[in-house]
């Protein structure tokens, strides 16, 4: 039980696949620069953000989702603003020097720990997530300063959920490599 081992409850970790992190990792240090979670909770990249100096917004549309992050900020001392809303009508106040837009998608990169998803996930579906992550993409883009990032991740494999979605000439690609991560 995780919670149990030594530094949870003090907040001196929380758990995130090694996956998960890298898209935070992207932004590198906040230095105080404004980043927008997007599709934040349960939080880990929240966390995260937090931890190398963002001033953090994490919006989500679960009440549930955002009771998790909003819990592991407490437990980790880690400061955060959480706003719970739908992504496609939330108008924020301020525009962005960052935003990190963990997509909702098909997740068939998870497979390895949820094999049905490979059961589950159909082309329809697949196509109802590439459309639904064009419309964020094109929100969030509003939502930037002059000059700031955009890091798009999904944990899907399918080319409709990630190349594509840059072919679209929606997002301007850089590709990143490993040695290129903070």
């Amino acid at each position: 039980n995780v919670e149990k081992l030594p530094g949870f409850a003090e907040g001196a970790w929380w758990v995130q696949d090694l996956a998960a992190a890298l898209p935070a990792r992207l932004l590198g240090p906040g230095e105080g620069h404004h980043v927008l979670d997007l599709c934040a909770a349960p939080g880990g990249k929240t966390l995260q953000l937090a931890a190398q100096g963002w001033q953090v917004t994490a919006l989500d549309i679960s009440k549930r989702r955002l009771d998790l992050l909003k819990a592991n900020l407490k437990r980790t001392g880690l400061k955060a603003g959480a706003v719970r809303a739908d992504a496609l009508t939330w108008e924020p106040k301020h525009q962005f020097d960052a935003i990190l837009l963990d997509a909702p998608c098909s997740a068939t990169g998870t497979a390895r720990r949820h094999p049905d998803v490979l059961h589950r996930i159909g082309a329809r579906q697949i196509e109802e997530m590439a459309e639904l992550q064009s419309a964020l993409i094109e929100r969030a883009q509003g939502w930037l300063k002059p000059g700031g990032t955009l890091v798009f991740a999904t944990c899907s494999l399918e080319r409709e959920e990630g190349e594509d979605q840059a072919a679209a000439g929606v997002l301007p690609v850089a590709p990143i490599m490993a040695e290129d991560l903070p």
